[in-house]
């Protein structure tokens, strides 16, 4: 690599990762205003004032954006750097976001919800909850090398998730046969990591050439191989 060509490669990383540390500085002030609007009690005249503010602040973010089928510039999906995936993106306004750490065949990851995820009085919407599980059960496929786009989901609620605890999401691949995958893992409370919230199963398909192209067809001559498609 020539000097030139090297300074530019480095130039393009420092980009990327200033791009990278300003989305997630941005992510983590949205949640932040999302969790504190959902919990706000002022007056009406002060909830107009702030819409005023978001609209104009909505204006300036909306001079340059990407259409809907454009992967984000900061996304790598062969890295699996999803910075506006609702689970694990730093940059999503509300996401917890779930750090998931890989161990052989299992995942593991610790959050806290907010008001912003709440389904029944004080506690997590049970949908929040599936949405997190198909994840981390994603997560454990591509971790034993067979990523893959979700088949089955299956979601048992045994007890309410609390919103304000520390919980644990677990996930462990069960078995892997030709291009399919299954999978289990559950929720529970970071201090009582054996007694299960909400348990889960789910199935994966690791997809051909082919069937990425016919399910994604706009990612249709952007290099991208089967297996990063799997979130």
């Amino acid at each position: 690599m020539d000097r030139e060509h090297e300074r530019g490669v480095d130039e393009a990383t420092d980009e990327l990762a200033d791009r990278r540390a300003a989305v997630a500085e941005l992510g983590a002030e949205l949640r932040a205003l999302v969790e504190t609007a959902v919990r706000s009690e002022v007056a009406p005249d002060e909830l107009r004032h702030v819409a005023k503010e978001a609209r104009r602040l909505t204006d300036r973010l909306g001079e340059r954006q990407r259409a809907v089928t454009e992967v984000a510039t900061v996304d790598d999906l062969a890295s699996r750097v999803r910075m506006y995936n609702p689970v694990i993106g730093d940059g999503h306004p509300v996401a917890p976001p779930i750090d998931f750490i890989h161990d052989g065949d299992e995942v593991t990851g610790h959050f806290t919800l907010g008001a912003m995820h709440e389904g029944p009085p004080f506690c997590s919407h049970g949908g929040m909850s599936a949405l997190f599980l198909d994840q981390a059960l994603g997560h454990a496929a591509a971790t034993v090398g067979a990523p893959g786009v979700t088949t089955d989901l299956q979601v048992r609620y045994v007890r309410p998730v609390p919103l304000g605890v520390p919980l644990r999401i677990w996930s462990k691949v069960t078995e892997v046969s030709g291009n399919r995958t299954w999978v289990k893992g559950m929720i529970t409370t970071a201090a009582e990591p054996d007694t299960a919230l909400v348990e889960s199963e789910g199935r994966f398909m690791r997809l051909s050439r082919a069937q990425l192209e016919r399910i994604f067809p706009d990612l249709v001559g952007k290099r991208v191989s089967p297996g990063s498609v799997h979130d």
